[in-house]
């Protein structure tokens, strides 16, 4: 008897353990990305884990951070630790060619809009051909520096590529189990590509693939960071490929999990955004207008989206672009991912509370019918 009360309480501790480990998918969003420090930290409070994740942009960021064994506290002393004035601009917003090449075609055409800078950007010889000319002509911010942060960051963990991020949960959609993957688009091919997993076909190993290469990639916002070059030797011949942030195709993959065996949640950087109007008012404006028409513009998956508990986060006072963050915009961001991911929880424990009332009477019954 006491050999099974051991025995019922390690599979019941077990049981506990598993319902606490949640895979989790996260949306872009640039600088709103701080508001995941907050998600995380009610997330710990909660005594969740996490099992396999999946982000992208400022997703992306988050989750190699989480990845890596930062606790929310870390995050949040990294985040303050960040200078964003190192994040300048590389030129006058009015000087960035894709801004002053856009107002020209707008000006000769009298057409303006998220339609008419897909049509713009195509006039110029393809849509994702015409993010790589305009961003390599000129862009709004220099990317080393978020690159040299994050691999700085991430080393104080002992991490520096994709083969320190092993542990995870591996299965059909993560066969090498990584903790944390990401996406970038191939803008040559035109093509969502999964990192690390993917850069075998750039001839390498994706065990070796640093970790803030990637993010860098996934956070390679089209004009406004230059393109991420990836090269490839084939023969005598060395092969350029263009990559850009993932969420040109799609700013929530969700396909990357398989939530066959782990409930998944998700956050998006979207709660409570009213549609966006198209500004021409002011250059900062039309080259955030520019990159939003650019943005998730959609690409078929073959993995629908089950996920029932997405949490939206409420980030509408901050444009994903202003990295002049004051201390209260920080502020203001924590505490929407914390008070969103806190709701969320709280929404899926009702939940598993009330089938477990219902378990309860099922099995009341059966017990009834088999020694009674």
């Amino acid at each position: 008897m006491r050999w099974f009360v051991v025995f019922y309480n390690f599979n019941r501790f077990n049981r506990i353990q598993s319902s606490r480990r949640l895979n989790l998918v996260m949306s872009g969003g640039g600088v709103k990305g701080i508001a995941y420090v907050g998600m995380y930290e009610a997330a710990e409070k909660k005594g969740y884990n996490w099992g396999n994740m999946a982000g992208v942009s400022a997703g992306a960021l988050a989750g190699a951070f989480k990845a890596a064994g930062f606790t929310a506290y870390e995050m949040w002393n990294a985040v303050g630790s960040f200078d964003f004035e190192g994040i300048q601009m590389s030129n006058k917003v009015e000087k960035v060619p894709v801004v002053s090449g856009y107002l020209r075609y707008m000006s000769r055409t009298g057409r303006s809009g998220p339609d008419s800078v897909r049509e713009c950007l195509s006039y110029r010889g393809g849509l994702l051909e015409s993010i790589v000319t305009f961003s390599k002509e000129g862009c709004l911010f220099d990317g080393d520096y978020l690159e040299e942060w994050v691999s700085k960051e991430l080393a104080r963990k002992g991490v520096r590529t994709f083969g320190d991020l092993r542990g995870g949960m591996a299965d059909k959609f993560n066969p090498r189990g990584y903790r944390m993957r990401m996406t970038g688009v191939d803008c040559n091919r035109a093509k969502i590509v999964v990192l690390p997993d993917d850069v075998e076909f750039y001839g390498m190993d994706p065990d070796k693939f640093e970790v803030a290469k990637a993010v860098r990639i996934s956070t390679c916002v089209p004009f406004a960071f230059k393109p991420v070059e990836l090269k490839k030797q084939e023969g005598n011949i060395t092969k350029v490929y263009n990559l850009v942030d993932g969420g040109v195709f799609d700013r929530f993959p969700y396909w990357l999990i398989d939530s066959s065996k782990n409930l998944t949640v998700g956050f998006k950087l979207s709660g409570g955004e009213k549609p966006k109007f198209f500004s021409v008012d002011t250059a900062l404006n039309v080259l955030k207008s520019i990159i939003s028409a650019v943005q998730d513009i959609g690409i078929p998956k073959d993995v629908e989206n089950n996920i029932k508990y997405i949490g939206e986060i409420n980030t509408t006072q901050v444009h994903y672009l202003d990295f002049g963050l004051s201390q209260e915009d920080k502020e203001y961001l924590y505490n929407a991912g914390r008070q969103t991911a806190i709701h969320l929880f709280n929404k899926l424990e009702s939940s598993r509370i009330g089938q477990r009332k219902g378990f309860i009477p099922l099995f009341a019954s059966i017990f009834r019918q088999r020694w009674f």
